[in-house]
């Protein structure tokens, strides 16, 4: 796993690659890691660990290599089984933007790092790469941001109980408010860092603690805490071989002496403090110049003009050659104050004149920064109110497709209401059909029965002779020419539809002129109809009639 992105184990990092190398790394084990990743014959697991080894090691000395390597891996088919391996080679991807200070292309390549691990369930390391892309931020000066993801990484670290991980985290917040000069708002979370550290054995991460304890009580202007923090820090740094924080720590020591007069201690702090990045590869060269700045300036203080001239040249070198043009400027301003002093005016002269030049190109460079950062705050605002406009437009639209959504649903459910009553309705008549039917064919039953069982007291042959002119006779009031063709019909025994065949009208017209006929002869049914005229009638047939 990589270290989490923290500016001192980083630089351990560094000094680790400048120094041994080739021990590591050396050319035949690079060779066998380049074989292996192009060997299709490997296994991809194999290949993608080879890969993040190969960007691991070109991290410092090739960047560009590394990127390319890199990229190379993430062609591979890498199954979801190996999302952890992908993981690792997009940390060390990331690592190699970082440390060539492309901080906005490690931003995504960091959180597709955290969004594998998340897969595969791996919370401590989803949450040191939300402390990484915090660091990032602040060094972006996006404080916002920084704090988000710090406070994410915050969250997965409660989650799984990592002490250690929370303590780191409260130490990157108190970071970010002391860039942005709130040490008030950054030393509550120090010394929350602090106390946590304390119920942990591990005696680095407490010295760190105590250190950023002592960034934040010499922020405040409490110099002497400061200073008995410093001091607890710098003994520990010590005892466990932390050279680069023990050697920053000794020059914030130093500035504090020197502020206090105590120019003896301040220049033994200094002087402790270049041992140490003398033996640092060069990427730490700033740091070593600022410490031989402050070097310079105790020189000074206590009359030792030329060491301090010596020191400044020196540090002034470094800044110029790092492009560190603020440092530069600083520096030139002691130079050329103190060459006058000395009365060497015509050196006073042009280190005065480089400093108005810098001076100059510091203030256009500031002048272009500020139009920078006013045009891309424009772009940002520009670009947030499209957004709204967009969201406010989805929103209409959103609200226009509800509405057409619930009409439509209305409307369905309406149809679906109908449906369900005309069901029913039509349900109900089917029911009162069958009820019809069945009545009917319980009619026919009774007539069939009566017919083959015929007697004196129910005569209703098929065949009895009875005129149209007879009928009306037995019928208290006559019927109509086409309700006694109707009538007829029926003594004769014929259905409703065989009447209509036979009279050329409709099954509902047979039913209308029945109704009428049910009416006049005070019956409800068509066999009641039959028997009200064989019951008046049968006086007039004899038994032989019926029988014949």
């Amino acid at each position: 796993m990589r270290i989490p992105l923290h500016s001192k184990p980083i630089v351990i990092g560094l000094l680790f690659f400048f120094f041994i190398p080739g021990i590591i790394y050396p050319n035949t084990k690079v060779d066998s890691l380049l074989i292996v990743t192009r060997d299709e014959n490997q296994t991809i697991q194999n290949r993608l660990s080879a890969y993040a080894d190969l960007v691991f090691h070109y991290e410092s000395s090739d960047p560009e290599k590394a990127i390319q390597l890199g990229k190379e891996g993430l062609k591979l088919a890498v199954p979801d089984s190996l999302n952890e391996d992908l993981a690792m080679l997009y940390v060390n991807i990331a690592f190699v933007y970082y440390s060539s200070q492309e901080y906005e292309a490690a931003i995504p390549v960091f959180m597709q790092a955290a969004e594998l691990f998340n897969k595969t369930g791996k919370v401590k390391e989803e949450g040191v790469q939300y402390r990484n892309i915090g660091v990032i931020h602040r060094k972006l000066g996006n404080y916002h941001k920084s704090i988000k993801f710090q406070l994410m990484s915050l969250e997965k670290f409660d989650e799984i109980g990592d002490l250690k991980g929370q303590i780191n985290v409260y130490m990157n917040i108190g970071n970010i408010y002391l860039f942005q000069k709130h040490p008030e708002l950054a030393f509550p979370y120090y010394e929350k860092a602090y106390k946590l550290a304390l119920t942990q054995s591990d005696s680095v991460l407490i010295a760190d603690a105590v250190n950023s304890v002592a960034n934040g009580y010499d922020h405040l202007g409490k110099k002497d805490s400061a200073l008995y923090y410093y001091l607890l820090a710098i003994d520990d740094y010590g005892k466990y071989k932390k050279w680069i924080k023990k050697a920053k720590s000794e020059h914030n020591v130093a500035l504090i002496y020197k502020e206090k007069k105590d120019y003896k201690n301040a220049e033994k702090m200094l002087v402790s403090s270049l041992a140490v990045f003398n033996q640092a590869p060069s990427v730490m060269d700033i740091e070593k110049a600022t410490v031989q700045m402050s070097l310079a300036r105790v020189y000074e203080a206590t009359g030792r003009q030329d060491l301090a001239i010596q020191n400044y040249k020196k540090a002034l070198a470094v800044f110029r050659n790092r492009g560190a043009k603020t440092e530069e400027k600083q520096t030139l301003g002691f130079l050329s104050a103190l060459l006058a002093k000395q009365g060497l005016y015509k050196e006073a002269y042009n280190s005065q004149s480089d400093y108005v030049m810098v001076k100059d190109s510091i203030q256009n460079s500031e002048i272009t920064a500020e139009i920078l950062d006013l045009t891309k705050k424009y772009e940002s605002e520009k670009k947030q109110k499209e957004i709204l406009e967009l969201q406010n437009k989805n929103v209409k639209a959103a609200r226009v497709k509800w509405f057409i959504i619930s009409i439509s649903i209305g409307i369905i459910s309406i149809l679906v209401i109908i449906f369900i009553l005309y069901h029913q309705k039509r349900s109900k008549e089917t029911e009162q059909f069958k009820i019809r039917l069945q009545q009917s064919a319980r009619e026919m039953d009774i007539l069939r029965h009566n017919i083959a069982n015929c007697n004196s007291q129910h005569l209703l042959p098929y065949d009895f002779t009875l005129s149209r002119e007879d009928v009306n006779i037995y019928l208290k009031e006559t019927l109509s020419e086409r309700e006694l063709d109707v009538f007829m019909l029926l003594l004769e025994g014929k259905t409703n539809k065989a009447i209509a065949n036979e009279l050329f009208v409709s099954v509902n017209t047979v039913k209308f002129h029945l109704q009428n006929i049910y009416v006049k002869l005070d019956v409800d049914n068509r066999t009641d109809a039959i028997l009200s005229v064989s019951n008046n009638n049968e006086n007039e047939f004899t038994e032989e009639q019926v029988l014949a």
